[in-house]
């Protein structure tokens, strides 16, 4: 009786402890970047290296991911999870004592490779600790403590940040170590096989191909035009096109190319990047109208999107009980879909002025729509992954959520340019400005879109500023209809890979 209890309690426990695991991937970007300003400041970081010192973490993560989900596979995930938090902390430490820029880049690089596989491997073992009956409402509750452990770790790191910017590296290492110590009390032994082998051309050619993509993405404020943009950008593209003919002729590659031809992985593949695109946008871009228009300070922004994330977490518990046997996944990521679409079209009355209630309704479409489309889309990624390369499957899931994410980070900074800045002289004129300010605004214009602090001199500061948030709210209301059509688009897509999917099935039952 006693050892059944033991049993019990160690399953109610894992997948909370699992979920919280899984949002050091959220909680340590948010940190780092917020505490960036200062230690770059410290650290004579400008130009280049800052830029570095914004994307290595996701750079890094992008080349290790898929390599971190093989070893899982391959030495067991209990291990590699044991040995991805020490890394962690390792790295965070790094930066935190660092006392030049490039001490500090290895600590950034070394977490994104850590986090990375930490949330794969968290991923991972849900399906390993949960009855297969069970998996979707795991999932649910899965993404309701990554929300929680998201939450709880920005106010904290960002309270932390507030004292020294080195402090704020240390939230990291102390998650880490509490959890290494009930790791063998929460997790059971997942064993793994030893007679995998890795597949170099296919791990490296992806890790490549993501890295150089990801590079021109994060290069695509400069302009469509530049070499910084479209040369990494398409050479990753036609690297990942070689990836894939390596992988079609290699005899144990990192996962089946021929799951590209199954509806349901194709369906979870695209959903997963139009997922990403909206989260970014709507994360990032009401986070800069609220600071850089409204004047929200950092903590003040946090509590505005709450609701946000709240409706996420919740309808994510929902949307697992709901996915029981009998239950549709097409369903549920087509209301998710429309919900969240319609949440994005919403965000488009955005004025100057426009009081916090009442985008408070877009929010909360936006928050249950998420949920409704994330949680079928991870059930999707479990039910398609092979069990010889399970890990591998599943690190895809974060590979394609990368690009959906820089994707919208680029695209929206972009388009917000474009709506919001392309008659930028003609404002200036009639707000009785002369084009020898012309200079400074460009200067603050980018600043502005990087959500960075502006700093205006003279006397015409104040009319300056008016103009960025003025052009800047025009821009943000064009891109979010956009950005509402193109997520909409990559959605239905996707439900269409998904009837597709379900006659596949349908077709292998009949020839079984």
């Amino acid at each position: 009786m006693r050892i059944g209890s033991l049993r019990e309690w160690q399953s109610l426990a894992c997948i909370p402890y699992l979920g919280i695991l899984a949002s050091l991937q959220l909680i340590d970007p948010s940190v780092a970047n917020i505490a960036l300003v200062k230690a770059s400041d410290a650290l004579q970081m400008h130009g280049a290296v800052l830029a570095l010192g914004a994307s290595v973490s996701t750079l890094a993560q992008a080349a290790s991911v898929l390599v971190m989900g093989f070893f899982g596979d391959r030495f067991g995930r209990r291990r590699v999870l044991a040995a991805s938090l020490l890394l962690a902390l390792v790295g965070n430490l790094l930066s935190m004592l660092a006392g030049e820029p490039g001490l500090f880049l290895l600590g950034r690089a070394l977490t994104g490779i850590a986090l990375g596989s930490v949330l794969t491997g968290t991923f991972a073992s849900v399906r390993f600790v949960t009855p297969a009956a069970g998996v979707s409402a795991a999932l649910g509750l899965w993404n309701l403590l990554i929300v929680v452990g998201f939450i709880s770790g920005s106010l904290i790191g960002g309270w932390m940040a507030s004292i020294h910017w080195r402090l704020a590296f240390l939230l990291v290492p102390i998650i880490c170590s509490g959890s290494l110590l009930l790791l063998p009390a929460l997790l059971p032994a997942i064993p793994g096989n030893r007679a995998l082998k890795p597949d170099l051309p296919g791990l490296a050619s992806i890790a490549i191909a993501m890295v150089l993509f990801l590079f021109g993405i994060n290069h695509a404020a400069l302009g469509l035009r530049s070499p910084s943009f479209w040369l990494p950008a398409c050479s990753g593209l036609l690297l990942f096109v070689l990836h894939i003919t390596i992988e079609r002729r290699s005899r144990q590659p990192i996962f089946p190319p021929r799951l590209y031809l199954r509806g349901f992985f194709a369906a979870a593949v695209i959903n997963g990047i139009g997922w990403n695109v909206a989260q970014a946008v709507v994360q990032l871009q009401t986070s800069n109208f609220w600071q850089l228009v409204q004047g929200y300070n950092t903590s003040a922004v946090a509590f505005a999107q709450l609701p946000f994330l709240i409706c996420f977490g919740l309808a994510g518990i929902y949307a697992g009980r709901w996915m029981g046997p009998g239950r549709r996944t097409l369903v549920l990521m087509a209301g998710g879909s429309l919900a969240l679409v319609l949440g994005l079209a919403l965000m488009a009355i955005v004025q100057v002025q426009t009081p916090y209630w009442q985008l408070l309704p877009a929010l909360m479409l936006a928050g249950l729509g998420l949920a409704f489309v994330a949680v079928p889309q991870s059930a999707l990624f479990v039910q398609e992954a092979p069990e010889d390369c399970f890990g591998s499957v599943l690190a895809f899931r974060t590979t394609s959520g990368q690009l959906g994410f820089a994707f919208g980070l680029a695209a929206s900074g972009t388009m917000i340019s474009g709506f919001g800045f392309h008659d930028l002289h003609s404002r200036m004129q009639a707000a009785g400005l002369g084009l020898e300010h012309l200079p400074q605004l460009d200067e603050q214009i980018r600043l502005f879109l990087r959500n960075s602090p502006i700093s205006l001199e003279g006397s015409a500061s104040q009319q300056l500023l008016t103009l960025l948030r003025e052009s800047y709210t025009q821009g943000l209301a064009g891109t979010m209809l956009v950005v509402a059509v193109l997520t909409g688009l990559l959605f239905a897509i996707s439900l269409l890979l998904l009837i597709i999917g379900r006659e596949q099935q349908l077709l292998h039952q009949e020839g079984s």
